[in-house]
């Protein structure tokens, strides 16, 4: 089976030395139209980038409805779920940059 990739996302990490905070951006793709949403620099760690984007691909309703925030039961965001169902449609690319490159990909 193959993977058609269906989004492009370009993270960027931050970390803040002096405080030892990590922050994060997303800039995601649409392969088909080439239509492009952000995720706003923000904290987050490890892996957070992940929901920050899912959560913007959800707003923009590029996310089913099986996968949105109004589907959430007892706080538990299904979006998780996004990726594993749907054979890993999103390609990530991550790089640790400057605060100001990390600003500048979350569409600022």
């Amino acid at each position: 089976m193959t993977t058609s990739i269906k989004y492009v996302c370009n993270a960027i990490k931050w970390r803040d030395k002096i405080n030892g905070n990590t922050y994060h951006s997303v800039k995601i793709t649409r392969v088909k139209d080439k239509k492009v949403i952000y995720g706003e620099f923000q904290y987050g760690y490890g892996d957070q980038y992940k929901s920050t984007a899912l959560d913007a691909m959800a707003d923009a309703k590029w996310l089913p409805v099986k996968y949105r925030k109004e589907n959430e039961a007892n706080g538990f965001p299904y979006h998780t779920y996004y990726e594993r169902e749907n054979d890993y449609p999103i390609l990530w690319n991550v790089s640790h940059g400057l605060k100001r490159e990390a600003i500048k990909n979350g569409g600022a």
